[in-house]
């Protein structure tokens, strides 16, 4: 297992152009829009700030401004995304988002150069703080709302490109943005319409429209886990709070799996065993108080289950969030086989009709409350999977493909962990956590540690 981190210094120095607005190539709807319970989640309203990098292109025939083609691409794309141009607020009377969408709104665009080469910077491998030039600068908040995305191509002295966005996560998912982005793509490439044809249809996912296939007896279903209850009792340690948080992506290979597997003896998928394996070293690593409670969350996809289904191209948020809560000493203690059932328990509730109505109607309530993020302390760990998405896999416009795909994860967010795709099998853990629980994270989850 490997890693890549923060290093004290970068060359990177990247120029910016004046922003300008693009907008839909065609005609679009004025409307104001709402959005889906799920939408609504105020632990999810941030704007998902990802980099895809792309290697200097293959051939002489590409494009010789990529930044102009993507900008045209973007305008003809948003003509099926025109929701994406619009911009987002909180309702005061009650605290629910809603788009607008006008004429005269549309995306932020940045064309930006650096003199650097892709190579030389180990096609951003490495995490560094100085990758934030490559995405757009957060807007000020107006009236009027703040912009559901922006976008950024920073063109590099080999040729090579890197697609910065800031796109609001209450507006897609990961599978919805892998859409939207492949779209992108797709008119890059000189397609008149993208292959897949989205839409809104937010009211499927409300609590009042919800309907879910099949049904569970009450005493079979698995209740919330209750935050309120475990928040009382939360785990400390001794490294938070701190402002020496570092973010590093650690590399584990197929090897490492296949081992981590060895050990369980049972039939486990890579997502169960390496959710359960990181939650454990993570608690070991930051000396979680044993008697306090550590807390595991995972998205945990419901598009195939909801009745009706959800037509394809649904961009919205169509995730819950699959929750164990745990002693900390407990944890630290456990087998790995034990962790990793609950695991599977939780993921197998979170599809429930029960649990997911449930969850609607925590959001719910959450709204009424105003209830704004919080964490923090390292006793929270949320796990997203960004392996399945196809991000890797989008269409070739001249480029060949991406090459690496980087999130960008906010400070106030150091809870958050993502599994990423490696090209040549395994999972790049993405985790944010302080320095000296950084060193003792990459000790436990060294292989010889297993």
């Amino acid at each position: 297992m490997g890693s890549q981190g923060m290093s004290s210094s970068s060359p990177l120095v990247v120029k910016k152009s004046q922003v300008v607005v693009v907008k839909p190539s065609k005609a679009t709807p004025e409307v104001s829009l709402s959005l889906s319970t799920l939408d609504n989640d105020p632990y999810i309203e941030t704007l998902a700030k990802t980099i895809y990098v792309y290697a200097p292109p293959p051939s002489k025939d590409v494009h010789d401004d990529p930044a102009s083609l993507l900008q045209q691409a973007l305008s003809h794309a948003l003509v099926y995304y025109y929701p994406l141009a619009g911009k987002l607020h909180r309702r005061s009377q009650d605290h629910r988002l809603e788009l607008t969408c006008t004429p005269t709104e549309g995306v932020p665009f940045v064309k930006a150069t650096t003199d650097c080469t892709l190579s030389s910077l180990n096609y951003l491998e490495d995490i560094d703080a100085a990758l934030n030039q490559l995405v757009p600068c957060d807007e000020a908040v107006t009236s009027g709302g703040y912009n559901a995305l922006a976008v950024q191509i920073t063109l590099f002295a080999c040729g090579g490109i890197t697609i910065g966005t800031a796109l609001s996560h209450s507006l897609c998912d990961g599978f919805g943005a892998s859409q939207f982005f492949k779209a992108l793509t797709e008119f890059a490439a000189g397609k008149t319409q993208p292959s897949i044809i989205p839409v809104w249809d937010r009211h499927c996912l409300t609590s009042n429209n919800f309907h879910f296939n099949g049904e569970v007896e009450e005493e079979q279903a698995q209740k919330l886990v209750d935050f309120g209850e475990a928040c009382s009792t939360v785990a400390t340690s001794p490294y938070t709070p701190t402002h020496d948080m570092v973010c590093e992506i650690l590399n584990v290979t197929p090897q490492d799996i296949a081992q981590l597997k060895k050990k369980i003896g049972e039939e486990v998928t890579t997502l169960e065993i390496l959710a359960a394996h990181v939650w454990r070293a993570r608690c070991r690593a930051l000396k979680l108080s044993p008697d306090g409670t550590t807390l595991f969350g995972m998205a945990v996809g419901i598009r195939r289950v909801v009745e009706p289904p959800l037509r394809e191209g649904y961009y919205g948020n169509a995730f819950v969030k699959a929750n164990v809560a745990m002693k900390a000493g407990e944890l630290s203690n456990s087998p790995l086989s034990h962790v990793v059932k609950l695991i599977k328990e939780a993921k197998r509730s979170a599809l429930e009709k029960r649990y997911v109505c449930e969850q609607l109607k925590e959001t719910e309530k959450s709204l009424k409350m105003k209830v704004t993020c919080q964490g923090g302390n390292g006793a929270f760990m949320l796990l997203t999977d960004w392996r399945q998405l196809g991000l890797l896999d989008e269409v070739d416009f001249g480029y060949g493909g991406s090459v690496n795909i980087i999130p960008l994860v906010p400070k106030y967010l150091p809870d958050l962990c993502i599994f990423l795709p490696r090209k040549h099998g395994g999972v790049r853990v993405l985790v944010t956590l302080p320095k000296p629980a950084m060193d003792n994270l990459k000790e436990h989850m060294n292989p010889l540690s297993f």
